[in-house]
């Protein structure tokens, strides 16, 4: 079933709901408020390379950027 077209980092918000972790974990582990991770989780606001790297390492080590950030990095390559 494909998850409708609304929902960004497809593949970050599925491991984030098999994992248990909420938007405000991603918030403290990147050093934002609550609000500035729902925007980036939103594509609203970019998320740093940084950043990307920090969700990675602590909630989803092995799994890596390209997955997790698929729909982000597809984009740039399209550009």
């Amino acid at each position: 079933m494909a998850l409708p077209a609304s929902i960004q980092f497809s593949n970050l918000r599925a491991e984030m709901a098999r994992s248990g972790v909420t938007i405000q974990d991603v918030a403290d582990s990147i050093g934002v408020n609550r609000d500035t991770a729902a925007r980036k989780l939103a594509r609203k606001s970019p998320f740093t390379l940084d950043e990307a790297f920090r969700i990675e390492r602590k909630f989803f080590s092995g799994l890596g950027i390209p997955y997790l950030f698929a729909e982000s990095i597809d984009d740039h390559r399209a550009s």
